[in-house]
């Protein structure tokens, strides 16, 4: 665990359950006393939009390194692909998002990431 003033612009960490990443940093007065607070602007992986976090400097998250892979579908069943990591050749198993399910083929390059143990993939390249 990480506490938030360590938090820099472009950190990945959980917030509600869900992986998102820091766009901006602020730092913000608020209150009688004039306490500091670190606002951050914030991205979900699949998100075109930004939303705003606001912790103070001692709140601890859960920062997290994430790394965008490239691969190849190999094949298809309901919701869930088969897919070869492009540079290791490795074959894993991923779920499909709701708004690709009908965009994706066999033979298609994705972009994936890889989350706490499970394979998501963000989108069709």
């Amino acid at each position: 665990m990480s506490i938030a003033s360590d938090l820099e612009k472009g950190n990945y960490f959980i917030y509600n359950g869900e992986p998102v990443k820091i766009t901006r940093k602020e730092v913000v007065s608020v209150g009688t006393h004039s306490h500091t607070k670190l606002k951050f602007y914030v991205q979900g992986l699949r998100e075109k939009w930004e939303r705003t976090v606001v912790f103070q400097h001692s709140d601890k998250v859960e920062k997290i390194d994430i790394t965008r892979k490239q691969g190849q579908i190999i094949s298809k069943a309901n919701n869930k692909v088969q897919l070869m990591d492009a540079v290791s050749y490795e074959t894993l198993d991923a779920k499909v998002p709701v708004e690709l399910v009908n965009d994706l083929n066999e033979g298609d390059n994705v972009t994936f990431v890889e989350l706490n143990g499970s394979i998501e993939i963000l989108d069709k390249r």
